[in-house]
């Protein structure tokens, strides 16, 4: 499938350049409850200040546009979801859970403070989400509020990505279908929230809201193939933490399963699948297609 982009549109790099640019200041002016003790402020804005791609808070607003809805209205939904993955960040980085010392090149946050202000700090990210949710859509459409506050708790829960991170630290059985499992918990949970979530601040249809599941899941899949990828081969430097961790642990990945090079064709097939579904929204969908060949070729 062919896209074309006339030479005034920015190339997708640069495109989300502009959007984690845009989205950081709002990001960093509207989430934070004034009467949070400073120790608490301190740790949120120290982790906040390491960086990060941004890619779900990124396919929040750009499914969103999909349906109209400008980045005012979506960003609270991003501001959201971005919280949610921090406060999983923060806690998997923990000794108890991958215990690593670094996280985007940067000491993690229990290094660089105590396991008690990242515990906590993460426990402020999660619940905290729903306050941004509730606050600026209730007043917006409130069955909208409401069907983003039930996607989020189920997509970040037992059912989700906590129940797929349980499976990585104890998994049942390493075959197919438990470490397929895992991944669609794990990982994609929060990107199918993040798709979804665009067709839900819509009022989208039965079918592009399925269409809209179906391209999360088919790019999360591809987003976890590509962080198996990397810790088996990434450079240190640029993914920004300690690679090989899972091999080392015994983790089971889909490398494991399928060899390095059919991975990697299993992959490409998950991105041919996204772009399909994305085929029918025309030049709107223009930087989501490319996003699923970013996925695979991002090197952090």
């Amino acid at each position: 499938m062919k896209n074309k982009f006339n030479n005034s549109q920015p190339n997708f790099i640069e495109y989300l350049n502009i959007f984690t640019n845009k989205f950081e200041k709002f990001y960093n002016q509207k989430y934070f409850i004034d009467s949070a003790p400073n120790i608490l402020k301190e740790s949120i804005q120290y982790i906040n200040s390491t960086g990060g791609k941004r890619i779900r808070p990124f396919l929040v607003c750009e499914c969103a546009k999909l349906f109209d809805i400008k980045f005012e209205i979506s960003i609270y939904a991003a501001i959201a979801i971005e919280m949610v993955h921090t406060y999983s960040l923060i806690h998997d980085d923990l000794p108890a859970m991958d215990d690593d010392d670094m996280r985007r090149g940067k000491k993690t946050l229990h290094k660089k403070y105590n396991e008690a202000i990242a515990i906590l700090s993460g426990d402020a990210l999660l619940t905290d989400s729903f306050v941004i949710l509730s606050d600026n859509y209730r007043n917006i459409d409130l069955n909208i509020c409401l069907k983003l506050i039930s996607l989020l708790s189920k997509s970040a829960g037992s059912g989700g990505m906590v129940g797929g991170q349980i499976l990585d630290l104890f998994p049942e059985n390493n075959n197919k279908k438990s470490v397929n499992l895992m991944n669609e918990m794990k990982t994609g949970a929060l990107i199918r929230c993040a798709t979804s979530f665009g067709a839900i601040l819509g009022n989208a249809s039965k079918k592009d809201c399925k269409n809209m599941y179906e391209y999360g899941n088919s790019i999360g899949k591809v987003f976890q193939i590509k962080d198996d990828l990397l810790d088996l081969q990434g450079d240190e430097k640029m993914v920004g933490k300690r690679i090989n961790k899972d091999k080392d642990n015994g983790k089971f990945s889909f490398i494991d399963l399928y060899g390095e090079g059919k991975t990697k064709k299993i992959a490409l097939t998950y991105i041919s699948q996204a772009k399909d579904i994305l085929a029918s929204y025309g030049t709107k969908s223009n930087y989501l297609i490319l996003l699923t060949d970013y996925i695979l070729d991002r090197n952090k």
